[in-house]
């Protein structure tokens, strides 16, 4: 009877309800399942005990980043990292939140591939200019050598820029 009463209310209800309340209900989803494979993590026992008395017996890890670790089979995914592993020193340095980590690249690969940037920006260039159209009209030409006579010739018209030049 309280089953036919819970399900003759839900039709009363409009569907969004009717999914929270599924939703609701429904058994927490574990973030960690046990099934999962782990990478292996960093112990104690993979490393000597470091010389540095400031260390105090904190094992020595190597100073790789975090950023060259595989993406996939962390507990903390974001952070490429298993749960009570021993981080190094330098952590700050190393984590996924620092500036990318350098990648070296041999250096004919690096002039192979300055020469194909180049290649590509003068390929660029020299499309553009086989598609720019021509000037849809003739420059204007002026008679008489450009109109010297008209404007008082050559000699007048250097005192011009020349005393334009010397009032600045």
């Amino acid at each position: 009877m309280a089953s036919l009463r819970t399900a003759s209310r839900a039709l009363r209800l409009n569907r969004r309800l009717v999914l929270a309340r599924t939703y609701a209900s429904a058994p927490p989803i574990d973030p960690l399942p046990t099934t999962r494979h782990h990478q292996p993590s960093l112990n104690d026992a993979d490393f000597s005990p470091s010389a540095d008395p400031q260390l105090n017996g904190y094992p020595e890890l190597p100073s790789t980043s975090y950023q060259y670790r595989s993406a996939k089979g962390w507990d903390d995914v974001q952070d490429r990292r298993n749960i009570g592993e021993p981080v190094p020193e330098e952590y700050e340095a190393l984590s996924m939140w620092t500036p990318d980590a350098p990648v070296m690249t041999a250096p004919p690969d690096a002039l192979r591939q300055l020469v194909i940037a180049v290649m590509g920006f003068v390929a660029f260039g020299v499309a553009v200019k086989a598609i720019t159209p021509n000037r849809p009209a003739v420059p204007r030409s002026y008679p008489y050598g450009g109109l010297v006579k008209e404007l008082g010739g050559i000699e007048q018209n250097k005192a011009v820029s020349e005393s334009i030049e010397g009032e600045e």
